[in-house]
């Protein structure tokens, strides 16, 4: 038994009593007084990252520190701990594996330069405020909030966060040694090399994976419509720094022309004129451009985020399939196959079903949870592309109609 099975027997697991239909319709067997008083202190929660410490031996790097702290919307900061960026992987880990039919955001990736990049202002910045938007987009959701692993993040100051971590580690290393046994088994068996055809894929599952593929298919369109609109919203920027710069070099022209004064009074108020224009039109493309990159750009691409969040998602639900298809044609030809060593087969076969009930098991849960999950979230992100679809055209709309009245001017 690991330590989060310890603590759901001793009544103290978050849980969501709503979603009791995503756990086989059964009601969680847990304190329901305490059920509630735990689900008041994760509701309406705000968090914050800030930087921390960075841990050094000597000259080297070794990783940093960031201040966590939460409290309820409109109150004072109830929960404050300091974790590492490890700690988010652990907590990210932790979500995918036990509730991977949920949408669950990414955390920002972790590559060979990180070390060298935490000097940099920008990048540590960044991770900052990407690790904060993760953890409050998980505080949002509906059901991981009530996890106990997230309220374990939050609040655990006794290192009992290491020892999960250690758990974890050590459960990968159980996974590890479980593969390694089915392919030494494969490795020693040289029986026939006879082949089987798995179950139909139709058969395999039920009905929901056809609305489940139907769901994953409108997600890659709705993805692709907000990334062309991304393209084009670029594209349209682009033309207007063009423009703004244009405007600018055409004024530095005439601020450097020496040439009026042998111009008439007529023309000197035509060229005063034309640089006023300039300036006017310059600083409308100015502010339009940086309401476009700091308003309108962020929103469109939080909603491109969440659509491959949910991707993400759906692409997990397939893996696992694909794997329990692998293991299906495998024990299917193991049946047909006849051999004197018939131990090893039978051991591999063992392996083989132990290993396809597990996943098969977790794949009818996260099919489940997936078809609730996926019906609200591709009614609310069709509505928040809609929107900013028409904020775009707003946007082009008012755009034009200052080009009109720049020219009748």
């Amino acid at each position: 038994m690991n330590l989060l099975e310890d603590l759901e027997n001793n009544g103290t697991q978050q849980m969501d009593l709503l979603n009791f239909d995503h756990q086989a319709n059964v009601i969680p067997n847990v304190d329901f007084y305490n059920a509630i008083v735990v689900n008041e202190f994760m509701n309406n929660r705000i968090v914050e990252v800030k930087d921390g410490d960075v841990v050094k031996e000597g000259y080297i790097t070794k990783y940093k520190l960031y201040l966590v702290r939460t409290k309820k919307l409109g109150g004072e900061w109830d929960t404050e701990v300091s974790r590492r960026f490890s700690d988010f992987e652990w907590l990210y880990q932790e979500l995918i594996n036990k509730y991977g039919g949920y949408i669950i955001p990414a955390i920002p990736e972790k590559h060979l330069l990180t070390k060298v990049n935490l000097a940099s202002y920008e990048f540590s910045e960044k991770r900052r405020k990407d690790l904060q938007q993760f953890l409050q987009r998980i505080l949002h959701h509906h059901h991981l909030r009530y996890v106990p692993e997230l309220r374990i993040f939050i609040e655990d100051k006794e290192k009992f966060i290491s020892l999960l971590k250690g758990e974890l580690e050590q459960n990968k290393t159980i996974e590890q040694k479980y593969d390694n046994l089915l392919q030494s088994v494969k490795t020693l068996w040289h029986g026939s090399n006879l082949t089987a055809k798995g179950q139909d894929p139709a058969k395999m599952f039920d009905g929901s994976e056809k609305d489940l593929t139907y769901d994953e298919t409108l997600l890659l369109s709705l993805s692709m419509k907000g990334t062309k609109l991304k393209t084009v919203v670029e594209e349209h920027v682009l033309i207007l720094r063009e423009e703004a710069k244009s405007l600018n070099d055409q004024n530095e022209a005439l601020y450097s022309w020496n040439g009026l004064g042998s111009a008439s009074e007529e023309d000197i108020s035509q060229f005063k004129q034309l640089k006023y224009n300039n300036e006017i039109r310059q600083r409308k493309i100015n502010r339009e451009i940086e309401d476009i990159d700091r308003k309108f750009i962020p929103k469109l691409q939080n909603c491109l985020f969440e659509i491959e969040w949910a991707l993400t998602a759906c692409k997990r639900r397939r893996n696992l399939q694909s794997q329990l298809l692998v293991d299906q044609q495998r024990i299917e030809q193991l049946k047909m196959q006849y051999t004197d060593n018939s131990s090893r087969r039978d051991l591999e076969m063992d392996v083989l079903k132990t290993k396809y009930q597990k996943n098969k098991d977790r794949s009818d849960k996260m099919s489940i949870i997936m078809q609730d999950e996926l019906l609200s979230f591709i009614t609310e992100i069709k509505q928040q592309l809609k929107a900013i679809i028409e904020e775009w055209r707003s946007i082009m709309k008012t755009l034009s109609k200052n080009i009109i009245e720049d020219d009748n001017e």
